[in-house]
């Protein structure tokens, strides 16, 4: 979306949604655990056959090698989760409780998890950070970090 803001021109109204949906396109897929529970000895596992859905470590294989996307699982999952692809017991029950308690440390403290651990199955709410097509604000953060680097060089 194009158009202007306080007479600056504005790039994209939310970068972080395009990205989101570009790499669930790419995944080209779902998972949920209530409809495939694919660990071994889960309700649906069979010895020998693989599971119906691509796991995030074949899926950071396949954004490194096809198209030098360099993401950890753990963002990998976290965009999933964001774009609606990826839905585990843990990622539910920890979005029942944030929705219940709207706040991090507390979910962390219920589930006796790490806020680091919570943080990682909820959806991103704002940016992803380190995009390519960086949102107009981004930019101008850039710019002053450069120039205040150079200034005191």
């Amino acid at each position: 979306m194009l158009g202007k803001v306080d007479g600056r021109k504005k790039i994209k109204a939310d970068p972080s949604a395009e990205y989101v949906e570009y790499i669930c396109g790419l995944y080209e897929d779902r998972y949920d655990d209530q409809t495939e529970d694919s660990k071994p000895f889960g309700v649906d596992w069979k010895p020998g056959e693989r599971s119906n859905h691509l796991s995030l470590e074949g899926f950071r294989k396949k954004l490194m090698n096809s198209y030098d996307i360099e993401l950890s699982t753990a963002k990998i999952r976290k965009i999933l989760i964001t774009g609606g692809c990826w839905s585990t017991e843990r990622s539910r029950e920890v979005q029942r409780e944030y929705d219940k308690l709207k706040s991090i440390p507390l979910v962390a403290q219920r589930l006796k998890l790490t806020v680091a651990c919570v943080s990682m199955y909820l959806p991103y709410e704002k940016v992803v950070y380190e995009l390519e097509n960086k949102s107009g604000n981004a930019k101008r953060v850039e710019r002053w970090r450069n120039k205040k680097m150079n200034s005191e060089l």
